[in-house]
């Protein structure tokens, strides 16, 4: 054996980046799956405020200085500069409905344009049985695909379900919230702020998966030794100790054809070679080859 360890070359490693999405299928009895009804300067004022100051005030934590802020005795509006989600109805209504999705469903984020929310709550129907479902634009903003009401403001010319006019709340999909602020009727009797009590949620979360692949190239003259024990000759009249500490082979294991089998590869921080970072354990044992450059490439997902 010429070698115990050796080193890998650097610049055959190849790390990579790829993101991946995966469909969550969900309900609200799930664990991570949080509905607070909240009501302005009544109960649950905390979730409101801090709500309001996170998204839908002028120097929020996510917008910045994106966000203009117009405020009077009788109207509160905002506009969004630079992009097309509406935030107008948080402080028109004074009560919402607030989904908390925790990141070990969505992971990264939510996908933009992939949520999906089916209120299955059996006295949230229309006249033919139709449960309210409720999407996202692919910009922040909530609709109804299915309303059966208008919103008040929607104008009769109107033919896009999914206008300024007819969005019913927002979406943040790197925090995975949702919150639904339209009050008024879903269809008859059906308010918007009788939705979000059972539910089913649909959409596709994104993760990033870092692969590390490094290249392990073993040389004719490399790593022909056996490390393992049972191969040591057993001396005469010696204990089991005497025979694991001898560095002598059996004579049945030192001809010229024989050759080791790589079972499991380890990769080790360099000085420290007690414990392995990164353990490779081979689907079958490989023979060494005296003959050929050998090459392993191990792929780690992160």
């Amino acid at each position: 054996m010429s070698n115990v360890f050796g080193e890998i070359d650097k610049s055959s490693t190849i790390i990579e980046s790829n993101i991946v999405n995966y469909t969550q299928n969900l309900s609200s009895s799930v664990d991570g799956i949080t509905t607070v009804k909240i009501i302005s300067g009544s109960q649950n004022t905390n979730y409101w405020n801090s709500l309001n100051t996170l998204y839908y005030t002028s120097g929020s934590s996510v917008y910045g200085s994106e966000k203009y802020f117009q405020s009077s005795k009788l109207n509160l509006s905002y506009q969004v500069a630079g992009d097309n989600q509406f935030l107008t109805k948080y402080h028109n209504y004074s009560s919402s409905s607030l989904i908390s999705i925790a990141s070990i469903h969505y992971g990264e984020k939510i996908k933009e344009g992939t949520f999906q929310l089916t209120d299955i709550l059996g006295s949230n129907v229309d006249i033919d049985g139709n449960n309210p479902i409720i999407v996202d634009d692919g910009k922040g903003n909530l609709y109804s695909t299915n309303a059966n009401s208008n919103f008040g403001t929607l104008a009769a010319s109107n033919t896009s379900i999914s206008s300024s006019d007819n969005f019913i709340g927002n979406i943040f999909y790197n925090q995975g919230l949702v919150l639904i602020s339209e009050t008024g009727s879903w269809s008859g009797s059906v308010k918007y702020s009788d939705l979000a009590t059972n539910y089913n949620l649909k959409f596709n979360s994104v993760n990033t998966i870092t692969t590390h692949e490094y290249s392990v190239n073993l040389l004719p003259q490399q790593y022909n030794y056996s490390t393992n024990y049972t191969l040591r000759e057993t001396l005469i009249g010696s204990n089991d100790y005497v025979k694991y500490s001898t560095p002598y082979l059996n004579a049945n294991f030192t001809s010229s054809d024989f050759q080791p089998y790589i079972t499991t590869i380890n990769l080790y921080q360099k000085g420290d070679y007690d414990t392995p970072i990164i353990q490779a354990t081979l689907p079958k044992p490989i023979r060494k080859s005296d003959k050929i450059n050998m090459r392993f490439k191990i792929r780690l997902d992160l």
